[in-house]
């Protein structure tokens, strides 16, 4: 032990030596490569060794805001003679007073600047003031011009945020065009793809977003999230341990509940969410997670107490009144999960799930029509499995795969699970959103039922292939699939990217 710390005496020396022209040297080159809490420890050290050089002090003022610090931003910003102020000081200044919930002083400082840039932050400070209309007109203004990326990008979270998707998409694919290398194109494209539900994709981005800008919040949140999403949850608690050291708030919280509650763990998920409920408000998701682990734990009558305001504001939503019935049936309260669950009995295309539960309540209230809901329950009617399959064909058509999953797990629950299509066509969309193990275990079950089918010989030599479970038997079953349809351009494609290795 004493030899290791000899060894390591010198290293901490030469760190500890290193000059002020040397911090200032490689903070630049940190911020550069967008490393902005390690270029902050080389700042802190220069300033303290020069704490009125202006370049310094911009460049302080510029990674503190990369890293959303207002406060540091704007303490920099000020010690800034006006002589040495950069020609974006207002901008510098206005999205420091932004991060520091001024947006009044934001809007001050921005005055009559109709540049994309201030545009963006006049947008951001009316939104903050909730004025909506004002921000939709600034957010239209910036975009009029000069395509910018972040301005776009904010602008497509801003339509994402009133449910308007297809124009988000069109306004993040604009933010592409003009930087895609930017973190806010890259989140922004993410964020969009998620409520797409094309989750691959948003991995795709989020990951693209972590490996340009290390340590970037909003980027390992959105990927944790999305792998939680695809039930990935084992690679969710990996990247959640790069966030332990985050102050995330309520939404690092949330994904750490997520998790928790993925392995069963609902002690957790309640004392992660009790302990964030400040920074949770107005997040319904993490209420009704909130709600789940409050019934796991025989506390049903809490649940319902956090569940009804949300139904009542949001009466529509099924997965509410899912999560409420199921309170009130834990809560001794039959009849009232009835009434929470009624409304579906007169769907044609209501799930099979929420039909059982209803059916479950009836029978429990001693309802007259609950051997009525219990056939209803056993055998979804034409119209529900036709309507499940139509939302499945047209996700796959999207490549929304994310929904397509959900659809076929759907369609499996209330079948006898051997219906090749939905095996195959479960086993390519598992594939598409990277998780190998499950499309491959769907991929044999379809070749289990269909033997002769070239697509699902192709499916399953293809994920064989490319997973590298056994490369010589998917050969083998592209080779047949070849055979059985040989003007199949997908299967002959898979063919010879395997023959090549």
């Amino acid at each position: 032990m004493k030899k290791l710390a000899f060894l390591t005496l010198p290293l901490l020396l030469a760190a500890c030596t290193d000059s002020p022209q040397e911090r200032a040297d490689r903070a630049r080159k940190a911020f550069d490569a967008h490393d902005y809490r390690a270029a902050q420890v080389d700042l802190a050290a220069a300033l303290e060794s020069n704490p009125q050089d202006p370049a310094l002090l911009e460049l302080h003022a510029r990674n503190a805001l990369a890293m959303g610090d207002g406060i540091a931003a704007e303490a920099s910003l000020t010690k800034l003679p006006e002589g040495k102020r950069p020609a974006d000081f207002a901008l510098l200044l206005g999205e420091a007073n932004l991060l520091r919930g001024m947006a009044d002083e934001a809007l001050t400082v921005l005055g009559s600047d109709s540049s994309a840039s201030a545009q963006r932050l006049r947008a951001l400070a009316l939104l903050a003031k909730e004025d909506r209309e004002g921000a939709a007109k600034a957010f239209a203004a910036g975009a009029a011009g000069k395509p910018d990326a972040r301005l776009l990008s904010d602008y497509a979270r801003f339509m994402l945020m009133g449910g308007d998707v297809k124009q988000a998409r069109a306004l993040a694919d604009r933010a592409k065009a003009a930087d895609p290398g930017l973190i806010d194109t890259l989140l922004a494209d993410a964020e969009v793809a998620t409520a797409e539900g094309r989750l691959a994709q948003a991995l795709a981005g989020y990951e693209a977003a972590v490996d340009a800008y290390p340590g970037n919040l909003a980027a390992l949140a959105g990927k944790a999230a999305v792998l939680g999403d695809l039930g990935r949850t084992a690679d969710m608690e990996g990247v959640l341990k790069a966030l332990a050291e985050v102050k995330g708030g309520g939404q690092v919280a949330y994904l750490q509940a997520r998790a928790a509650a993925a392995r069963s763990d609902w002690q957790t998920v309640r004392s992660v969410l009790q302990a964030n409920e400040a920074s949770l408000v107005g997040k319904d998701e993490a209420t009704v997670l909130y709600a789940q682990a409050l019934v796991q734990l025989k506390q049903p009558e809490q649940a319902r107490a956090k569940l009804q305001p949300l139904l009542t504001r949001n009466p529509g939503s099924a997965t509410l009144r899912r999560e409420l019935a199921k309170a009130q049936l834990a809560a001794g309260d039959p009849r009232g999960a009835v009434e929470t669950m009624r409304p579906f009995a007169e769907v044609q295309t209501a799930d099979a799930e929420d039909l059982r539960l209803l059916a479950k309540a009836a029978e429990a209230s001693g309802d007259p029509d609950a051997a009525k809901l219990a056939e209803k329950a056993k055998f979804p009617s034409a119209q529900a499995m036709a309507a499940t399959l139509a939302q499945a064909d047209t996700a796959m058509k999207q490549s929304n795969w994310g929904n397509a999953i959900a659809a076929y797990e759907r369609l499996l629950a209330v079948t006898d699970g051997k219906n090749p299509l939905v095996l195959n066509n479960m086993a390519y969309a598992q594939g598409m959103v990277g998780n190998k193990t499950k499309a491959l275990e769907f991929a044999e079950r379809a070749y289990k039922v269909a033997p002769t089918s070239a697509s699902v010989m192709d499916t399953l030599g293809w994920l064989l292939v490319e997973s590298g479970k056994d490369p010589a038997r998917g050969l083998s079953l592209l080779r047949d699939a070849a055979s059985k349809a040989p003007g199949n351009a997908t299967i002959a494609a898979h063919l010879r990217s395997a023959e090549k290795g």
